[in-house]
């Protein structure tokens, strides 16, 4: 669909389903790497509703 995750369903009873990410999925990483430091360097304001100012 999207090309980052592959979603295989397997022949199971009931049915499974797998997913990994694709190469051009990973291709994402330091994006997502980024958006996490962030979180990280702001989680307490934002666990507390505390305003940042920019």
């Amino acid at each position: 669909m999207n090309q980052l995750i592959k979603r295989t369903q397997n022949n199971t009873m009931p049915v499974t389903v797998d997913y990994e990410i694709t190469e051009f999925g990973q291709s994402l990483q330091h994006i997502i790497d980024a958006i996490g430091d962030w979180g990280t360097k702001y989680r307490d304001h934002i666990v507390s509703g505390n305003k940042i100012s920019p």
